[in-house]
């Protein structure tokens, strides 16, 4: 999450009239379908060539995955089935945040420096390939985010081809047509967000850190911030405007860092570190309608661990559903690492 690195990839198109930013209604809740054309038309305007990211070889190193009898202690209603430390000679891999499954079951990932990261999936077993590409976003004008404030990417939701990220600095979302014109997509405005929820003010690097579409459509943004009551989390309206904001509570001053719904289950992941007990993390599967959880992990030392900042649905080769993870290093390899982990679910939930 320290300093902006960019590299130059393909043509810039500083030439092209900027899109104009997409306007919402106020009264109902943002819908994708609404709206999902009239981004695309912005991202990637009349006479944008497409562009191809950079090819990306990622070094694929397993990594124990601790003791049945650990996982017996800190799993419930899922099993620990791959864990990777990830690494790669280009200077912009690393920070990975959002994460998103693909049709052809590969991941794109987001970076706080505002870069496109694929991890590609060998299908037949469900591993990284160590096949990856890599390339920078680009601003509503096409040129490449001159800033870290103004490129700090934190959630992704993707459908369709068509990305959708949150910023946690300048509060907003964006959309990125990537299927239409591939990384020449340029940032065409889905919403301002707001600085204040719930009569707490949102500091720059605690904002819109997690982001999800519903199965209908529905845009779902939950901020890192946090109080005693836990972190905000709502529906998407308008202008500056979320509605059923609700405070996701988990104890011991876990921070909400990512979350994603497909079919009738949601899945969150929180974050927590002191200097004595390391980093923490949670994560929760649970009805979109309430009710019990249908599985959790609680990751902590002696198990590996990592800042885990992205989390996504997807499916193992054996048609279980699967829950991905993948953690944000800050640009310190020395330090910390970029892990990719797996955890498939024991039962099909409902509505899949």
């Amino acid at each position: 999450m320290r300093g902006l690195i960019f590299t130059a990839i393909g043509l810039g198109l500083a030439a092209c009239t900027a899109p104009e930013a997409v306007p919402l209604p106020t009264e109902t809740a943002w819908q994708f379908d609404a709206h999902a054309s009239a981004l695309r038309a912005a991202s990637c305007p009349d006479g944008t060539a497409f562009e191809r990211a950079i090819s990306l070889p990622i070094s694929v190193t397993e990594i124990e995955r601790g003791s049945p009898a650990q996982h017996a202690k800190a799993l419930q209603g899922m099993s620990f089935v791959g864990a990777w430390h990830l690494t790669a000679d280009n200077p912009n891999f690393g920070g990975l945040s959002g994460l998103a499954v693909m049709r052809s079951g590969s991941l794109l990932a987001i970076n706080d420096a505002g870069v496109w990261v694929w991890i590609g999936i060998d299908p037949e077993t469900g591993t990284p390939d160590g096949i990856g590409s890599i390339a920078n976003m680009r601003a509503a004008d096409g040129n490449f985010f001159a800033s870290k404030k103004a490129g700090d990417s934190e959630g992704l939701a993707f459908r369709d081809g068509l990305a959708l990220v949150s910023f946690e600095q300048e509060h907003r979302i964006e959309a990125f047509d990537l299927e239409g014109c591939g990384t020449a997509a340029r940032a065409a405005r889905v919403v301002d967000l707001p600085s204040v929820i719930l009569g707490q003010r949102v500091p720059n690097n605690r904002g819109a850190e997690a982001l999800s579409l519903f199965g209908d459509g529905a845009l779902q943004v939950g901020f890192e911030v946090s109080n005693m009551e836990g972190s905000p989390a709502g529906r998407v309206v308008g202008h500056k405007t979320l509605a059923d904001v609700s405070r996701l509570y988990q104890p011991d001053s876990y921070l909400l860092t990512d979350m994603d719904y497909h079919g009738e289950m949601m899945a969150h992941v929180f974050r927590a570190y002191d200097p004595i007990r390391g980093t923490r993390v949670r994560v929760r599967v649970s009805p979109v309608a309430g009710g019990d959880e249908v599985a959790y992990a609680n990751l902590k030392s002696p198990l590996p661990v990592d800042n885990f900042e992205g989390i996504a649905f997807g499916q193992a080769p054996s048609g279980a559903t699967r829950i991905w993870l993948v953690s944000d290093d800050n640009f310190n390899p020395a330090k910390q690492r970029t892990l990719l982990f797996a955890f498939d679910l024991d039962s099909t939930p409902p509505g899949q």
